[in-house]
C-alpha cells in the first residue's frame, strides 16, 4: 500500500489542473471523483504514530519468508508477540480480545505454545486456527516432542497444514508439572531435533520450522559451577547465573555441545532461531557472533521479557535459570518491596527498552519477539517508550 505522501504526490497534478484550468462541470465531477478516491485511500491507510515511518505490508506466509522479504524493504525492526494457552473459557475470550488489540500493531507473527507432554494440544491448535482467521495476522504454533506420543505431534501438524498454519516452533518440551525430568516415549521423539527432521521428512518444505537457541546455554546444562572443579573461563564468568544465591554456569564444553545440536536442528530444517528470555546483551552478542562462527546463517529472533513484578521475575528467570547482570540485580532487589510495585514497572519498562534499543542498533536482529503474557499493558509501554506504538 502506498504511503501518504506519495498518495497527496498523486494528487497534486489533478490540484495543479485545476488552478491552471476553466473546469467544466464535467471536468470538475471528474476531478472531485479523482479526489474523493484517493482521499479513501489515503483513509485506509494506517495511522503511523511511531519513528519507524510507514512500514512494508508483507505477503503472508511462511515466517522464514517474511523475515526475508521485510529485510528486502526495511531496516526497522518488525515485532511479534507470544502467547499462551488461558486454563478456561473465560480466559480465552479474554485472550481474543487481547490479540485483537495487539493486532493493531501490525505483528509479523503470533505464538501460542503447546503444553508440557502435550498437555493443551487440542487448545493450542483450537487457538491457532481461529486466531488466523479471525485476527489477520500469522500464527507460529509451538510443539513439543517428548512425553507424548507420536500421533499427538502428527495431530498438531496435520491439524495446522489443513487450516493453513504454516509455521511451527520444534522444541522438545518440559516435563509435565510434578515430573523432574521429561521423558521419551515409545517410538516418539527424545528430542527437538528428531521433530525437526521428522516434518522436512514428512511435510517438505510446507512449514517454516522454528528452533529454540539459548544465549546463556540450555537450563539442564546450566550446572552449579563448584561442578567445574576449577576456576571460570573469561567466556564461563560473562554467563554465568545466579540461582538463590549459588552461582550456576554453562561450561565452555557443554556450550560448544549446545551449538553444535542448534547447528544440527538448523541443518536438519530449521529455518528461524528465537532465543530464550535474557537480559544481558552482551551475552546475546556473543551468542549470535558464535553462532555465525559455526555457520549459521538464518534470522535470530531475541525473546524480550518484560518484567510484570518482582514475584513473576523471581520464579521466571529461577526457573529458566536466566543470568541477570549484576547492577540490574541490585536495582531489582532494590524495588522489592511491596510498597515499590509501580517503580519496580517503571524501571522495569525503561530497562528492556534500553536492552531493545541495544539489540535494534547492533543490526543483529530483524525484530523483536515479545512474550506477552496474554497482556497488552507492560508490552504496550516498552513500545510506547521506544517509539514504536501504534496509536
Amino acid at each position: 500500500m502506498a504511503a501518504y505522501p506519495e498518495l497527496m504526490k498523486a494528487l497534486e497534478p489533478l490540484v495543479k489542473y485545476a488552478c491552471d484550468n476553466e473546469l467544466t462541470d464535467d471536468q470538475t465531477a471528474q476531478l472531485v471523483q479523482a479526489a474523493t478516491s484517493i482521499g479513501k485511500v489515503v483513509k485506509s491507510v494506517p495511522a503511523v504514530c511511531d519513528k519507524r515511518g510507514q512500514l512494508p505490508v508483507i505477503k503472508q506466509g511462511k515466517i522464514c519468508d517474511m523475515i526475508k522479504e521485510w529485510c528486502a524493504r526495511t531496516s526497522e525492526p518488525f515485532v511479534s508477540f507470544e502467547y499462551f494457552p488461558p486454563k478456561t473459557e473465560d480466559g480465552v475470550k479474554k485472550l481474543h480480545k487481547c490479540i485483537a488489540e495487539m493486532a493493531k500493531q501490525q505483528p509479523l507473527f503470533m505464538d501460542f505454545t503447546w503444553g508440557a507432554g502435550g498437555a493443551t494440544s487440542e487448545l493450542t491448535l483450537q487457538l491457532s486456527i481461529k486466531s488466523q482467521e479471525l485476527h489477520k495476522v500469522m500464527v507460529n504454533m509451538h510443539l513439543t516432542c517428548t512425553n507424548q506420543e507420536k500421533e499427538k505431534c502428527d495431530f498438531g501438524l496435520q491439524g495446522a497444514r489443513g487450516a493453513g498454519i504454516c509455521n511451527i516452533v520444534a522444541l522438545r518440551g518440559d516435563p509435565p508439572k510434578g515430573q523432574a525430568r521429561w521423558e521419551a516415549t515409545e517410538g516418539g521423539f527424545s528430542c527437538a531435533l528428531d521433530l525437526v527432521k521428522y516434518m522436512s521428512a514428512n511435510y517438505g518444505n510446507y512449514f517454516s520450522i522454528q528452533v529454540a537457541g539459548y544465549p546463556e546455554g540450555h537450563p539442564d546444562r546450566i550446572k552449579p559451577v563448584t561442578d567445574l572443579g576449577r576456576d571460570m573461563t573469561a567466556s564461563e564468568k560473562m554467563r554465568v547465573v545466579d540461582v538463590d544465591g549459588v552461582l550456576h554456569v554453562c561450561s565452555d564444553a557443554d556450550f560448544e555441545v549446545e551449538l553444535t545440536y542448534l547447528k544440527e536442528k538448523i541443518d536438519a530444517g530449521g529455518n528461524v532461531i528465537i532465543t530464550q528470555l535474557f537480559y544481558d546483551f552482551d551475552v546475546f552478542e556473543t551468542f549470535v557472533s558464535q553462532c555465525r562462527a559455526r555457520g549459521i546463517a538464518v534470522p535470530i529472533l531475541p525473546g524480550i521479557m518484560p518484567l510484570n513484578g518482582y514475584g513473576g521475575f523471581k520464579r521466571m528467570t529461577g526457573f529458566c535459570k536466566t543470568r541477570i547482570p549484576p547492577a540490574m540485580a541490585a536495582v531489582i532487589e532494590a524495588l522489592s518491596g511491596d510498597d515499590q510495585k509501580q517503580e519496580f514497572i517503571v524501571w522495569g519498562v525503561e530497562y528492556i527498552a534500553k536492552l531493545c534499543e541495544k539489540l535494534v542498533a547492533s543490526k543483529l536482529v530483524p525484530g523483536l519477539h515479545f512474550y506477552s503474557l496474554n497482556q497488552s499493558e507492560r508490552t504496550y509501554m516498552i513500545l510506547d517508550r521506544l517509539g514504536y506504538l501504534r496509536k
